[in-house]
């Protein structure tokens, strides 16, 4: 699920990272992590036939309003994929990170593959 998913958000955002950014990504950019999530259930020790996660999308950019106007446009493309099921969890939020004096927003997804 990992590898679809990054590919998926890269194709809106490019400058796309699992968990942590480089220094000095070039922006925006968007840092995607699994937070949890349901367990799979094993039967007869088989493998589960689909795997779930909650997972949190973060955009970052130095523009107060590009993250807001990404964020919507990130889950409507996801939400369109044709091999994972997205489920948006509550509405995006919205801050400022000021060591790294960029404006984000994030979204919490659940995810099924």
């Amino acid at each position: 699920m990992d590898e679809v998913l990054q590919a998926a958000i890269a194709t809106v955002i490019p400058n796309c990272y699992g968990t942590v950014a480089p220094a000095n990504a070039p922006t925006p950019y968007v840092i995607w992590q699994r937070y949890g999530g349901d367990s799979p259930a094993y039967l007869d020790n088989e493998d589960p036939q689909v795997e779930t996660a909650e997972v949190q999308l973060r955009i970052y950019s130095p523009d107060i309003l590009e993250p807001k106007r990404l964020i919507p446009q990130l889950v409507s493309a996801l939400r369109q994929h044709p091999e994972l099921t997205i489920r948006p969890v509550g509405n995006f939020r919205d801050d400022y990170d000021h060591d790294m004096e960029l404006f984000y927003a994030d979204q919490d997804l659940s995810v099924s593959y």
